[in-house]
């Protein structure tokens, strides 16, 4: 399982178009992450935890899931709180990677068995990923068969 600090994250991805002053940037990072999960043919598990005081926890649910990817926001603590318990209370702590870049988060959940990444690290792995994908493939020109069959089924627009 991969757990990430939202707001963390967000805020060091302005590179991929995410900022904290955005009133979606939630669900922005959700449906990148989305994509990078496809892209990478993933069943990871991942939650991604925002600080509920800072987002949009008054104006929705506390926990939602987008394309797979489970949200929550944290109530009456800090998302640092949130990670750092999950990971403590966790059967196999070490299966679990957290993404943040509080050092002390990262301590704690090390210090828990679980792997820390920091941000910008696992925004390399997503850049890489986004640039590792092949393009889609253009066609080519239609063959005069092609063109004469869409002729016949379509009219010649005259």
């Amino acid at each position: 399982m991969r757990i990430i600090d939202g707001y963390n994250l967000i805020g060091a991805a302005a590179a991929f178009g995410l900022s904290l002053s955005q009133p979606d940037k939630e669900v922005r990072l959700l449906r990148l992450l989305a994509t990078f999960r496809s892209r990478r043919r993933s069943r990871q598990a991942m939650l991604v935890v925002f600080d509920g005081n800072y987002g949009r926890l008054a104006d929705g649910p506390r926990r939602a899931t987008h394309q797979g990817i489970q949200a929550e926001w944290s109530l009456g603590e800090s998302a640092d709180a949130v990670i750092e318990r999950r990971v403590r209370t966790a059967l196999r702590a070490r299966e679990i990677e957290v993404v943040t870049s509080d050092e002390a988060v990262l301590r704690a959940v090390g210090n828990s068995g679980a792997k820390g990444t920091r941000c910008h690290v696992f925004l390399a792995e997503l850049a890489r990923v986004f640039v590792d994908e092949p393009a889609a493939e253009k066609p080519g020109e239609p063959s005069p068969a092609e063109v004469a069959e869409w002729l016949d089924l379509f009219g010649d627009g005259r």
